[in-house]
């Protein structure tokens, strides 16, 4: 879990300049659209994290950010689509950082770490754990005694193995242990419908995704997951004030090259993003959508990356979960 003390870090930010005196090469990148490839559906946390960024980055790079959402596989298709590409800079992979998980819960054509080089981190997202209207819960402890009551009846969304719509409720089980199927869809939106529709029990989900459905009614919110209330629902307790701290998760978004990117390329892409996240419209899109900015080196990067592997690979297997994600 990424700590308090880096989710609310903040680290000198890096001008455009600085970086362009880098190596040879560096200096022609982009003389092209930027194609930025993502797992998860139009209107998903990572599509909607990339398009708050992409107009500041346009400004910054000088050349259009193109987003290309590519859902399905728990984030394999899109991966592949990212390797098959030509290494020059002018498609990058944006992800979460359940990334670094895949190989924990299915075989995987690649190699997690090593063949994505980390370039720079947009923020990391708050979630809402959530139940229909009908649900009798309008908390965690209910809706544990709710799933005691009805062992093996209840659902819950898997948007993706690894993500926190998964580990959050298996968290939950492994807590309080209950017995509720993980269903499996290609990314939040899809899933949020069937929760909407009474067809799912559960979710956690990314929070511009459910905020309004919530104030509206059509949902209800058992838990912030994050490390305070939002002020547009000060009734709903974070997991944390309901005693289920040790069950969040929460989701990071990293950005990444191909292994063998020039150094000078990706510290012009990390000056870049920074300087994104600091723009005042990109600030705007972001705090709309729940996002906390959290601007890093590459090499700070590529630490959390590493120990966010090391730490879900335990997790993981601490769980006992199968590649199914069941």
């Amino acid at each position: 879990m990424l700590t308090r003390r880096l989710l609310l870090g903040t680290l000198p930010a890096l001008s455009l300049s600085s970086v362009l005196a880098g190596p040879a090469g560096a200096q022609a990148w982009p003389n092209k659209p930027v194609r930025v490839i993502l797992p998860g559906t139009v209107g998903g946390l990572v599509d909607i994290g990339a398009r708050s960024v992409s107009d500041a980055l346009h400004k910054e790079l000088g050349q259009p950010v193109l987003i290309d959402p590519r859902p399905g596989a728990n984030g394999l298709l899109a991966a592949q689509t990212f390797l098959a590409a030509p290494a020059d800079g002018h498609t990058l992979y944006l992800t979460v950082s359940a990334h670094v998980a895949l190989p924990f819960l299915m075989k995987v054509p690649f190699d997690v770490m090593a063949d994505f080089k980390p370039i720079a981190m947009i923020g990391v997202s708050t979630a809402l754990l959530c139940v229909p209207p009908s649900s009798p819960a309008s908390t965690v402890a209910e809706f544990v005694a709710h799933a005691k009551a009805h062992p093996g009846k209840l659902n819950y969304l898997n948007s993706g193995n690894g993500t926190g719509s998964h580990l959050v409720p298996e968290l939950l089980k492994m807590k309080y242990g209950l017995d509720v199927t993980s269903i499996y869809y290609k990314g939040l939106p899809p899933g949020v419908q069937d929760l909407l529709g009474d067809r799912l029990d559960v979710a956690v989900v990314s929070a511009p995704l459910v905020v309004h459905h919530v104030k509206a009614g059509r949902l209800k919110a058992l838990a912030v997951v994050a490390p305070q209330r939002l002020p547009e629902l000060p009734d709903v307790a974070t997991m944390t004030e309901q005693g289920a701290g040790d069950c969040e998760i929460r989701t990071s978004l990293p950005l990444y090259g191909h292994k063998s990117l020039p150094d000078g390329i990706v510290e012009r892409a990390n000056a870049a993003m920074v300087a994104a996240l600091a723009d005042p419209e990109a600030l705007r899109r972001l705090e709309a959508a729940y996002i906390q900015p959290l601007p890093m080196r590459p090499s700070e990067l590529a630490d959390l990356l590493g120990r966010e592997h090391l730490r879900l690979g335990r997790l993981i297997e601490q769980l006992g979960l199968k590649p199914d994600g069941s």
